[in-house]
């Protein structure tokens, strides 16, 4: 029976299982006859940046479940269970927890297909090593969000084609980083320093560097997390978006129609045929005037987190949060109870709830400096001079201030280390909302309970980790239930 099990899994993995009842097309694409030429290669390389966006994972469902996790916001409707902070989730956000899941796996799939037959085909040697270490990126990606939420997993590092192949033992989160790291390390060379603002979706060196300093940011290497942040900050491309007015966010980086910007290192691409929904979870529509296509007001802000403490000078409160709409030039429509809500992603001009063209950041540059400033300190024993200044640039962009101008907002000197790394997590808190960061912030820094708490809810360690999914265990040979996180 099980036989029969892995069977079906390994259909439903590479194929949608509906397709087993149509009938079987005349001609069609397979692999004795692929991976031929660099037009293969290019066309394999894109099936895997395919795997971004069109699913679960990285955008909605994915999303909802590390954004409703967090402090500052609940989950509303099917999605209110993901901020029940002491049972595990119902059946409904396993099921998506399990989409989640086989949605970056089919990824790592894909990734390893090219860089199991990419390295045969005769090509131009450099733009096949390109190639190669984009997989190797992408293939890191997928794993990196898989360990940060699900614990230890298991490494598929080869194509998966055949039955004797299925079985694959969790390894501990460790041995996922490991590879991560040694994925990235190797990457890093061969990735080119920049696309053109019509490849921006692209993976480069410099985003790659990112991802390593993040992989080392969570497993507390501190000096490389450091050194890495100092590389891009210094010597990479990018530069801070000037932020004057509240609504520049929106016309300069979050926007539906900015494809690209000075300070978007990596980011998930959408278009009105790859949309995302995004916006319309976060808005509302009240009297026919909405921020997004169908606002359904599903992910609620939190105001005993953070958000009811936050300094309505600061440019990013302005654009983040709001409780009123102009519907025409004198006449506002404010929110009906409960407001008020997140603006982040809104796109008015959008024909669907689906089809929102907003791009979601992965890494932008004010990252490299809030990574610099928490790793210099924890690794110097303290903030030095310049830890502190990273730290106090992110916070001038935010009040329209100048970036190297001391100002009366900056945090002070004089701060212990534990003070310090406090204060750039808080400030990751208002720079990265709605990123998908703050999750891993609490979680890395072991303060999820805390925050959780002091919202007034709840705790149960069953949140701390996602179910792995029950096909995985059923079909996996190597894996049992002892292998599932605890609380399912």
């Amino acid at each position: 029976m099980k036989r029969i099990l892995i069977i079906l899994f390994l259909s439903c993995f590479f194929f949608q299982c509906e397709d087993a009842l149509v009938e079987s097309p005349k001609s069609f694409i397979a692999k004795n006859n692929f991976y031929k030429n660099a037009d293969d290669a290019n066309a394999a390389l894109t099936a895997v940046y395919g795997s971004l966006g069109n699913g679960f994972f990285p955008t909605i469902w994915f999303m909802s479940l590390v954004e409703n996790r967090t402090d500052y916001s609940d989950g509303r409707g099917s999605q209110q269970t993901i901020s029940v902070m002491d049972k595990p989730l119902d059946n409904t956000n396993q099921a998506r927890a399990f989409g989640s899941w086989n949605d970056i796996y089919r990824g790592i799939n894909r990734a390893n297909a090219v860089l199991d037959n990419v390295p045969s085909i005769q090509m131009d040697e450099t733009r096949k090593k390109q190639i190669i270490a984009e997989a190797k990126y992408l293939r890191a990606f997928f794993y990196s969000n898989l360990v940060k939420y699900w614990g230890g997993v298991p490494i598929r590092d080869k194509e998966l084609t055949d039955l004797s192949q299925v079985a694959a033992p969790r390894k501990s989160a460790k041995e996922v980083w490991d590879f991560i790291k040694a994925d990235l390390t190797a990457a890093i060379p061969d990735l080119a320093g920049s696309f053109a603002a019509n490849q921006s979706g692209r993976a480069t060196s410099w985003a790659a560097k990112m991802l390593l300093a993040d992989a080392y940011l969570t497993t507390e290497e501190w000096a490389k997390a450091k050194d890495l942040a100092e590389d891009v900050i210094k010597n990479s491309p990018y530069q801070l978006v000037e932020i004057k007015q509240p609504d520049d966010y929106l016309a300069k980086m979050y926007g539906p129609d900015v494809t690209t910007h000075s300070e978007d290192i990596w980011s998930i691409h959408h278009t009105a045929t790859n949309g995302n929904n995004v916006a319309g979870y976060l808005a509302r529509t009240v009297n026919g005037v909405a921020l997004g296509a169908n606002g359904v007001y599903a992910w609620l802000p939190v105001m005993k987190s953070f958000l009811g403490t936050w300094d309505k000078n600061d440019l990013r409160q302005q654009y983040n949060m709001y409780t009123y709409m102009v519907k025409a030039p004198g006449d506002t429509v404010f929110l009906p109870q409960p407001s008020p809500l997140f603006k982040k992603y809104q796109d008015r001009a959008s024909a669907c709830g689906s089809c929102h063209q907003n791009n979601i950041p992965v890494f932008r540059l004010a990252e490299a400096y809030l990574v610099y400033a928490e790793a210099a300190s924890q690794a110097d024993g303290g903030p030095s001079d310049l830890a502190l200044e990273r730290l106090n640039i992110v916070r001038r962009r935010a009040y329209g201030l100048p970036l190297n101008t001391p100002a009366a907002i900056d945090v002070k000197s004089g701060l212990s280390k534990t003070a310090f790394r406090d204060a750039v997590i808080q400030e990751r808190g208002y720079e990265f909302i709605m990123e998908m960061k703050r999750w891993n912030d609490l979680l890395r820094t072991g303060t999820a309970a805390e925050k959780i708490k002091a919202t007034g809810k709840a705790w149960s360690d069953v949140s701390l980790l996602f179910p792995i999914p029950v096909d995985e265990i059923n079909n996996n040979p190597a894996m049992t239930q002892a292998d599932q996180n605890p609380g399912y």
